[in-house]
């Protein structure tokens, strides 16, 4: 098939604006927005006509690429090991319920822009970065589908109604992998369109709104040289060119491209604008409809230390380059000499010598924009050119008239900085971050410190936090911990068992065996005790987090991130007790965050960075009979995005859906006396209307494999709708009694 290819060309298809316009530093720097009439070029349509169009700068170059990906779908998980994950066919329903009414932000409650109730709009789930759905997670959820093997995929996808959004870290230029953005089928997993050409600094998972023009979704992404909002069809909106005058190919200059890339696009409500924050601390505002920017700013900080190295012998480091170069690089890529891909992998984890090096929040009910940074260099006492102090840096964005304005209305600083993604209770009342002495910190919208609960390691990525329960989620490598937020004080509640994870005991013997040895042979004397660990941060659903653990071996015994998963699992632990629920083996180690689409389904970004390793030591070993044996033992690295999804039992997720929705209408039943707004307006209305529209779904699906019959079907579906319109009527007695029968008649 032809290529099937659009460039973006005129200022009636495109917004092209930057400090300094497009057409270089006499330019105007306004914006024009894409046509409503323009539609999505299919093969063998007409061209489009020819009009002027931006003199330089990304949005002259950027094209739109519907044509197929020429990789292949993998629907199996390779390696041996896989056997050890435990699975269930039956899962139990939780009881872990909702008490209180939710913490609300009447901002979210009343947006039309901010999508609600769905899967995954941005990478920590929402603006707000709570990582948390309003859905159950389906309990028997098994691998459906891989693409797209060759991206590097650190940070995730997101959702929308007709697919799946991502980025990716090495656009190599000549390549089919030289895009912006990708987006993917969300049935077969296929490739839908691209976004060309790649560009520096490209980075962060794209935001999904709410499209205001047509029904839908519109799609934000961007880096270093420009910023785009593209429809889910595949039409431009607009195209903003930064004005940074950073023109060069990303992966000609990786020391750029990754130290101040693009950590991911936000949406600032007070402002109708959209935010986008790269790693040398600047932050730009663009107007959501026209992409005209708005402002510019740039967070007080210098480069952090550079700690992101591996206490590892080099052959094992060289082995890891090898691996990482295999998967990740296409063959012929044009790069330069001294390039280092896995360090360059490790850097985009842990983020070393930046100014941000995480994501941020933005919290609708005020014009705060929520920043983990650095401090200036001397703000530690040592002008040596790094800043060893960071700070948690509230930002405001206001608007006088035509003009916008950023200013940093507070900061508190942490000594050796935060790793974490701000996140903060919907009403702005909380803002949660950690330190790197695995402190979990709760702070007000003065930058006050509320509280303060240590969890005994480094936590990784951000807090999850549900609404609902004042509980609140720390990942860090060596568990999960559930943590009781009080008010003015918080405390430790249960630590997630993953021993249930996987089977262990001698079989585990000769395993261990095997990767001691191979490891000495390439040149690392680690005791190889084999253990279930976490290696990802966890989503909040209605019933269960959902984590990735894995069993396998501390590569670096002073560092518990740096352990080295043999065999991975996507799990889900229950929310009342710590316990399993279920697992399936994963096909990839992920440093990105678990994304949940609006059926339920598991969706994430593979990024393999401590399985680089391992597999990079049957780089070392070569075809030996240590290296064969060991290859035979680990799957292969890949890329990409993996689905997963389940494949039976839709009975027991419809009955998860409909019980958790009966304990929505209970928990408003009871506190709405207290509440101060209608049912519409609450946070459990959305949560209800999500999970009902889950449980039909998933009844049809049952009944379409026999697991439920025409009449099952038929009755459940009757009283969900009876349920529905007694809500509306506010009769929620009569809701709560029907809908309990329906999920007594799935139980």
């Amino acid at each position: 098939m032809a290529m099937i290819k659009r460039r973006v060309l005129a200022v009636g298809l495109v917004a092209c604006a930057s400090l300094t316009g497009c057409g270089g530093s006499d330019s105007s720097g306004e914006a024009t927005s894409l046509a409503q009439s323009d539609q999505v070029q299919s093969e063998g349509s007409a061209a489009v006509p020819s009009v002027p169009v931006p003199l330089t700068g990304f949005c002259a170059e950027m094209m739109m690429d519907f044509s197929p990906s020429p990789s292949v779908v993998v629907t199996e998980t390779p390696g041996a090991l896989k056997h050890l994950v435990k699975q269930q066919t039956s899962t139990p329903l939780s009881l872990f319920s909702q008490v209180n009414l939710a913490s609300r932000s009447p901002a979210i409650q009343a947006s039309e822009v901010i999508p609600r109730g769905q899967g995954f709009g941005t990478i920590h789930g929402n603006v707000i970065n709570n990582d948390q759905v309003d859905l159950i997670i389906p309990g028997n959820l098994e691998l459906q589908w891989t693409v797209e093997s060759q991206l590097y995929q650190p940070e995730g996808v997101t959702s929308g109604d007709q697919g799946y959004y991502g980025t990716h870290v090495f656009p190599v230029g000549g390549t089919d992998i030289d895009f912006s953005m990708i987006a993917l089928d969300k049935v077969s997993g296929a490739r839908r369109w691209v976004v060309r050409p790649g560009q520096i600094g490209q980075g962060g998972t794209p935001m999904v709104l709410n499209d205001m023009q047509n029904a839908g979704k519109v799609i934000y992404s961007g880096g270093l040289r420009g910023v785009f909002a593209v429809t889910e069809k595949g039409e431009v909106r607009w195209c903003t060119n930064t004005g940074f005058g950073i023109d060069t190919p990303a992966t000609s200059d990786f020391d750029t491209h990754i130290k101040k890339r693009l950590w991911g696009i936000n949406y600032h409500q007070p402002t109708d604008s959209v935010i986008a924050v790269y790693g040398d601390g600047t932050v730009l505002a663009f107007a959501r409809e026209t992409g005209e920017l708005r402002a510019q700013y740039r967070v007080e900080g210098d480069p952090s230390v550079d700690n992101t190295g591996l206490n590892l012998p080099e052959p094992i480091l060289e082995g890891a380059e090898k691996a990482i170069r295999k998967q990740f690089v296409p063959e012929g890529a044009n790069l330069p000499e001294d390039a280092r891909i896995f360090d360059t992998i490790i850097a985009v984890a842990l983020g070393g010598d930046m100014v941000v090096s995480n994501y941020y929040a933005t919290d609708p009910d005020s014009d705060r924009i929520w920043v983990a940074a650095t401090l200036p260099d001397a703000a530690d006492g040592i002008e040596d050119g790094v800043a060893r102090f960071g700070a948690l840096h509230a930002l405001t964005l206001t608007r006088e008239g035509d003009q916008f304005s950023f200013e940093t209305e507070c900061a508190v600083p942490f000594e050796g900085g935060s790793a974490s993604t701000p996140a903060v209770l919907p009403g702005g009342d909380r803002i949660y971050t950690s330190d790197k002495d695995g402190n979990a910190l709760a702070f007000d919208q003065r930058c006050e410190l509320v509280w303060s609960v240590n969890v005994g390691d480094q936590i990784l990525g951000s807090l999850a936090v549900s609404p609902y329960d004042n509980y609140v989620y720390a990942s860090t490598g060596s568990g999960v911990f559930q943590i009781v937020d009080h008010g003015n004080s918080a405390e430790l509640g249960w630590s997630a068992n993953l021993d249930g994870v996987f089977y262990g005991g001698a079989a585990l013997l000769p395993v261990a065996q095997l990767v001691s040895s191979a490891l000495a042979e390439a040149g690392l004397s680690v005791p190889v005790q084999l253990q279930a660990s976490n290696i990802e941060i966890s989503t909040v659903a209605e019933n269960a987090l959902v984590l990735i653990a894995g069993l396998g071996f501390q590569m670096d015994p002073q560092r518990s991130e740096v352990f080295a998963p043999l065999v991975m699992s996507v799990t889900m632990i229950d929310r009342m007790t710590g316990e399993v629920i279920n697992s399936t083996p994963a096909r990839e180690e992920s440093i990105a965050v678990i994304g949940i689409d609006n059926d339920g389904s598991v969706v994430i970004g593979n990024s393999p960075l401590r399985r680089g390793a391992v597999v990079g030591v049957t780089e070392i070993l070569g075809n030996g009979l240590l290296g064969e044996a060991l290859a035979d033992l680990l799957p292969p690295l890949t890329g990409g995005v993996t689905k997963y999804a389940p494949s039976s039992r839709f009975d027991l997720a419809a009955r998860d859906a409909v019980c958790y929705a009966v304990r929505k209408v209970l928990a408003w039943e009871v506190g709405r006396d207290s509440a101060g707004y209608t049912w519409l307006d609450s946070p459990e209305a959305s949560s209800y209307q999500a999970l009902t529209g889950q449980a039909v779904e998933m009844l049809g699906l049952a009944r379409a494999v026999g697991e439920i019959s025409s009449d099952t079907y038929a009755g459940v579906s009757y009283l969900i709708s009876d349920a529905r319109e007694s809500a509306l009527t506010g009769d929620f007695r009569a809701a709560h009694s029907v809908l309990r029968e329906a999920c007594q008649q799935l139980d």
